[in-house]
């Protein structure tokens, strides 16, 4: 049997996290990075933030490589899984976090906004599990985490159903991908975060801001565990799932949520 704490290491894996140059795709591979394995990260670079992040990442004592990458454009994903081939001969872990979210009523969501949200969060999604699978597939092993939401679980008043449709979605996509690809000893979960303190709920921080009085307080009221999650939460449900820990693991929602969803949905 295999010493505990030894599950949960990554020496010697080699790890994609797109998104990973802020919020929590940047805590995805600084936790992959601390247990050891060396990770590339991608993003659009919309805020400049991928090289700054790479820099950070870097005094982990990992090796770490940044491509700039649009996952929404097939030409681009070609483009980051030959640079990930090139320089590291293999990728083991792939975590799929790049995606957008807005809120805006269905009325007046255009065709174009629905389309790019698609495109980004599903689509992209899809273009980075299928060209990193076929490394995988050749090595006859890996481990896939796809990036849900809560939103994909409970229905919300704001606008929400674009987003929602394609979180839902990944649990779709990854749930299939588990049944096709479980053959090839390839492990594909969706992790599910709810309302974080990072990313695109940064704002949940500044308890006198105006979102949080009107988002922040109601959410956090319906929370069980009564907080907001954060980068550790994150960073030990993405270990576990990436490690020999969870090797029999596959097909999974893993809710992160502090117990939000099964108490919303009352």
């Amino acid at each position: 049997m295999t010493h505990a704490p030894d599950l949960f290491k990554l020496e010697g894996k080699v790890a994609l996290v797109t998104g990973g140059s802020r919020g929590l795709g940047y805590f995805t591979a600084q936790a992959l990075a601390e247990a050891g394995a060396d990770v590339a990260i991608c993003g659009r670079d919309v805020r400049g933030n991928l090289e700054q992040a790479a820099r950070e990442l870097k005094t982990i004592g990992r090796d770490i490589l940044p491509v700039h990458c649009d996952v929404s454009q097939e030409e681009d994903v070609l483009r980051l899984a030959q640079e990930v081939k090139n320089h590291f001969g293999r990728c083991d872990i792939l975590v799929n976090c790049a995606g957008i979210g807005a809120m805006i009523p269905t009325v007046q969501m255009t065709s174009p906004d629905w389309i790019n949200m698609m495109n980004i969060n599903l689509l992209g999604m899809f273009q980075c599990c299928r060209e990193i699978g076929k490394m995988m597939i050749e090595r006859q092993s890996g481990s896939i985490i796809n990036f849900s939401s809560e939103n994909g679980q409970v229905g919300f008043s704001s606008g929400m159903t674009a987003y929602a449709t394609t979180k839902i979605g990944v649990v779709g996509m990854s749930r299939s991908l588990a049944v096709e690809w479980g053959k090839y000893n390839i492990r594909v979960n969706a992790l599910l975060p709810g309302n974080m303190e990072e990313g695109m709920m940064e704002a949940l921080k500044d308890r006198n801001s105006p979102f949080f009085q009107l988002a922040g307080e109601p959410l956090l009221n319906l929370t069980p565990l009564h907080r907001f999650g954060n980068g550790d939460d994150i960073k030990g449900a993405i270990v576990f799932l990436a490690s020999e820990a969870s090797s029999y693991v596959s097909g999974a929602k893993i809710v992160l949520d502090g117990g939000f969803t099964i108490n919303a949905g009352l």
